[in-house]
């Protein structure tokens, strides 16, 4: 193993735990030459725009100006200190991280395929899969940017919940280990990519044997809207996101309804088979917040004052 695939995976690494994962070329090559050009053959880095200013190569404090090409790696810079001046074409030219090659080489790497990985938050989170090695227990892994922030570990924390995978999940991240005590993710298997795996031809080569020759475990594709997992694991699924419901939505007004022959109660019928003794009783407040599930799967019949389920199409046809 090179060591400019070592040093750059953790130029990368560093590059990730900027808002904006882009490096100008002068600053890229200067840290790295040979990290940059192995970022780039393997495009982990993608062009970005062009700067007309840069720092002078050679004074090193003023600002020069790009005046034209003097061929397809040269080009000639005008610095009010040293005057005309040639530097490396890609010193003007800034280079963006490309996060879908990422994800698709920590993918490769794990053994998983391209297209089962997931974005949790956009440029932030993603689930790369599933995989088992042996008889042990199946690996749900992740990868996080910026995992310092709470506000993305927050996130992090809660998908692996909503997947029930707190005790199986293995998150790879760009963030310098270990993380804030406070942090919400804090006792989970966190990983640094820096000393986990080091970038490679089109994957990443990973430390830990088990990681990349574990098997895949296919996953179920997302449902679309559906209600079939509303006793199962208590929630229901609209346009491919799922829904949490809460133990009154679960087990009392969607199930009274699911068994209800009609799919219809009136609001008297509903509150008895419901077991509820308010005065108020109400079913759109039950769903007070989870509003976007009662106006997907409930509608109040005016006229007959019923409310009645409205079964998706996903679960008429099964």
């Amino acid at each position: 193993m090179s060591q400019a695939q070592i040093n750059s995976t953790q130029v990368l690494c560093r590059l990730l735990e900027m808002d904006k994962p882009q490096i100008d070329g002068q600053t890229l090559f200067g840290q790295s030459s040979d990290a940059a050009t192995h970022l780039i053959r393997e495009r982990m880095l993608v062009l970005g725009s062009s700067n007309q200013w840069i720092n002078c190569p050679e004074c090193g404090v003023e600002l020069a100006r790009v005046v034209r090409d003097l061929s397809s790696d040269q080009i000639l810079l005008m610095c009010p200190e040293c005057l005309d001046v040639t530097a490396p074409r890609h010193y003007c030219t800034n280079h963006k991280v490309s996060l879908p090659k990422l994800v698709n080489n920590l993918a490769t790497g794990l053994g998983l395929g391209s297209a089962g990985h997931k974005v949790i938050d956009h440029e932030q989170i993603w689930r790369l899969g599933t995989t088992q090695s042996g008889r042990a227990k199946p690996v749900t892994w992740y990868f996080a940017r910026q995992l310092y922030k709470p506000a993305v570990a927050d996130r992090l924390r809660e998908q692996i919940r909503l997947e029930k995978t707190t005790e199986s999940s293995v998150v790879l991240t760009s963030t310098d280990l270990p993380l804030p005590a406070a942090s919400p993710i804090e006792g989970f298997d966190v990983r640094f990519l820096g000393v986990s795996a080091r970038i490679s031809q089109s994957r990443f080569e990973f430390f830990n044997e088990s990681a990349s020759t574990a098997t895949q475990v296919m996953e179920e594709a997302s449902p679309t809207t559906t209600l079939k997992y509303v006793e199962s694991q208590s929630c229901v699924w609209m346009d491919g996101e799922r829904y949490e419901l809460e133990p009154r939505q679960r087990l009392i007004i969607i199930i009274a309804l699911l068994e209800d022959l009609d799919h219809e109660l009136d609001k008297d019928a509903l509150q008895r088979k419901c077991g509820s003794q308010s005065q108020s009783f109400s079913p759109s407040k039950e769903f007070e917040r989870n509003k976007s599930v009662y106006k997907r799967f409930i509608r109040y019949l005016r006229d007959d004052e019923r409310y009645q389920l409205l079964i998706p199409l996903e679960d008429q046809t099964h």
